[in-house]
């Protein structure tokens, strides 16, 4: 299943999309449409996380060293990321901020909007939409990064400790991560270098469902199975399990389709999921805050074209180029002579 004969591109830039469409209407003070995690964008965000643990778990597995493995993730991150963050404090605020521009490059605010590379979420910059509206976040998308690498660091300590058996301890990861999600509701924020941990059982939940299909779960996305799971949701009062069963139903099926061959007439030449996650928001910000006057379909559709034009910018000249320094992995026989015999057949997942 190389890249170029699947649909996971596909289903990364709807599960975008998703973000983009629920957050207009949070950006124009409305209730934001409800789906099964709670948002439409919530839902992206899952399924965002759930291929994720599919993929990178596939990645770790052909390639189990936790140095290559993070080595990875960080050029498939940080790129994109660091411009990302450059462009919402040297172009974005600037063309948007109240202030004078030599007072607002010395404000402290400033400095710390940098902060959000070390995954310390910032949302706010000096004199930027501090006017009363309904959010003031210059790119209030970045708060789930943290938690994205989280996951990362977790699954390559896991999986250097436990090698091959890896694979048995995804679906209990899986399951602990459900009870605790189902379990414990602090009503206090439990913050930790600027991060709301109650929201981290969920995440790590979305993402070892993924990393379980893709150490084994191929009967879990069997046609069958999948439909057993609208018929439990029937079935089940309770409201919180209720929303766990529809949304593994609802990642199961995104799998399920993203492993399907419709790239071939579908080809999409450029992965701008990521960028157009990154800068939907701060597009969105500009366009209602200079367009308010269009409406709110037109300043959706507007924001969607620049959103998709600086994902395309940020694929082209950042994140594309960045991938050419991903680490290789061993050869044939550095693998066989991995501790524990001879390593096992790679999964026919495509790297992410």
């Amino acid at each position: 299943m190389s890249r170029a004969h699947n649909g996971f591109d596909h289903i990364r830039l709807f599960a975008a999309g998703l973000v983009l469409y629920s957050h207009h209407f949070a950006l124009w003070g409305l209730p934001e449409p409800q789906a099964l995690t709670g948002s439409y964008g919530g839902l992206g965000v899952a399924i965002f996380f759930a291929l994720s643990g599919y993929l990178v778990s596939a990645s770790f597995a052909n390639d189990p060293h936790a140095g290559r493995f993070m080595a990875r993730r960080l050029l498939r991150i940080m790129p994109g990321l660091t411009v990302n963050v450059l462009a919402c404090l040297l172009v974005f605020g600037l063309l948007m901020t109240a202030l004078p521009w030599g007072d607002y490059l010395r404000h402290p605010k400033t400095a710390q909007y940098l902060l959000n590379l070390l995954f310390n979420p910032q949302f706010a910059l000096p004199g930027v939409l501090e006017q009363p509206r309904a959010l003031s976040a210059i790119n209030g998308s970045l708060w789930t990064l943290p938690f994205e690498m989280a996951a990362y660091v977790l699954l390559a300590a896991l999986g250097s400790v436990m090698g091959r058996h890896l694979r048995w301890l995804s679906p209990v990861l899986l399951v602990v991560a459900i009870a605790v999600a189902l379990s414990w509701h602090p009503q206090q924020p439990v913050v930790f270098w600027g991060n709301d941990l109650r929201h981290l059982p969920a995440f790590l939940a979305y993402f070892f469902f993924g990393a379980t299909l893709a150490h084994g779960g191929e009967r879990l996305l069997e046609s069958r199975w999948l439909l057993a799971l609208p018929v439990v949701f029937l079935m089940v009062p309770h409201e919180a399990t209720r929303v766990v069963v529809a949304s593994l139903l609802a990642l199961g099926l995104a799998v399920q389709i993203g492993r399907r061959p419709i790239a071939d007439r579908l080809a999409l030449r450029h992965d701008c999921s990521y960028g157009v996650y990154l800068y939907a928001f701060p597009v969105q910000q500009a366009v209602i805050a200079r367009f308010a006057d269009l409406g709110f379909w037109p300043t959706m559709l507007l924001a969607a074209l620049l959103t998709w034009a600086c994902a395309w910018l940020s694929w082209t000249f950042v994140e594309s180029p960045a991938l050419k320094f991903k680490p290789r992995g061993p050869a044939r026989g550095e693998a066989a002579r991995q501790p524990g015999g001879p390593a096992p057949p790679p999964l026919q997942i495509p790297p992410r």
